[in-house]
């Protein structure tokens, strides 16, 4: 068999274990990631950074 037909069938077998592999994976694990999800909401007087900055501006002075 020569080099090129055997690399050829190396790179068949790899494409199918690959899709057989994926397509065999469980989807509940993806669906649980993606249901799993939260928004964690910040309270916005730490955030304000306006304020902070006018005293520092005051401090500085």
């Amino acid at each position: 068999m020569s080099y090129k037909i055997k690399s050829l069938l190396y790179f068949v077998c790899f494409v199918a274990s690959a899709v057989l592999y994926y397509a065999l994976e469980p989807e509940y694990n993806n669906k649980n990631n993606r249901d799993s999800a939260e928004i964690i909401e910040l309270p916005s007087n730490n955030l304000d950074l306006d304020n902070k900055l006018a005293k520092l501006e005051k401090i500085q002075e």
